[in-house]
């Protein structure tokens, strides 16, 4: 691609520009698209804890039915006692005192059996449901520990969609001032090296991929009269001298003035 040294010149210095602007760009993008470490963390230990609490709550919910139905037993059962016991005031003769007696007898054994196993799960219940607030304060703490961390997060993207806001309208300005097909060149190599597109030559090195240059290809840069890429990593080179030398000479002139 041919060029004249002063268009050049004047195009490798808003690239140049550019080139900053666009490094920033990748930046931001690159940190819209990951998570903070912290976030994932604390993801990772509220979805342990609600499986924690989900699998003690499970438990406590066992342990409250069976025990809600030795209440309701135990209840029945107490019933069938009085009814028992004024049978026995009924009776009319040994026999029917002994069936009596023998079935009072039996009912309650029963509720004694019942109440010890009411005794037993209400008393697991309520450990139960001290383990289970205790889960429970845990998932609320990482959900509200959660939520202030996106929010922050949220507040962040916020500001880099800002600065990429910014940075876009600076970008524009620079581009009005690049030959149009430099700056297509550019475009093609700045997006595979995300935002480094254009490298100085300093001696016989690559400044962007820091690969020695054959001799020719530094020769063709130094006569100034078409883009030069480089064979390694297809960035624009420019010799970083010739631009040191030129903005030497615009400051001297501009003092002179």
């Amino acid at each position: 691609m041919e060029a004249t040294p002063e268009i050049l010149r004047q195009s490798i210095q808003a690239l140049l520009n550019l080139q900053e602007i666009d490094a920033k760009l990748f930046q931001i993008k690159a940190e819209e698209s990951v998570t903070s470490p912290e976030i994932l963390q604390v993801q990772s230990a509220l979805a342990a804890a609600q499986k924690d609490f989900k699998n003690i709550d499970r438990i406590f919910k066992e342990i409250d039915r069976e025990r809600r139905s030795h209440e309701l037993r135990s209840l029945t059962l107490q019933e069938d006692v009085k009814r028992a016991e004024s049978k026995r005031r009924d009776v009319r003769n040994t026999k029917e005192e002994f069936s009596a007696n023998k079935e009072f007898e039996s009912f309650q054994k029963r509720v004694a059996e019942t109440k010890k196993l009411l005794s037993e799960r209400t008393e697991q219940a309520t450990q139960k449901t001290v383990e289970r607030d205790e889960k429970q304060k845990i998932v609320s703490d990482l959900e509200q520990k959660l939520k202030s961390l996106e929010e922050e997060r949220s507040q962040r993207l916020q500001g880099l969609k800002q600065e990429r806001e910014k940075f876009l309208e600076q970008r524009n300005e620079f581009i009005s001032k690049v030959d149009e097909e430099i700056f297509s060149l550019y475009e093609r190599v700045q997006r595979i090296r995300k935002g480094n597109g254009i490298a100085l030559v300093k001696g016989l090195v690559c400044g962007g991929c820091f690969v020695s240059l054959p001799p020719h290809t530094v020769h063709q840069l130094q006569k100034l009269s078409e883009i030069i890429t480089c064979p390694s990593c297809s960035r624009i080179l420019y010799p970083a001298d010739e631009l040191e030398s030129h903005s030497t000479e615009d400051l001297k002139m501009t003092s002179q003035a």
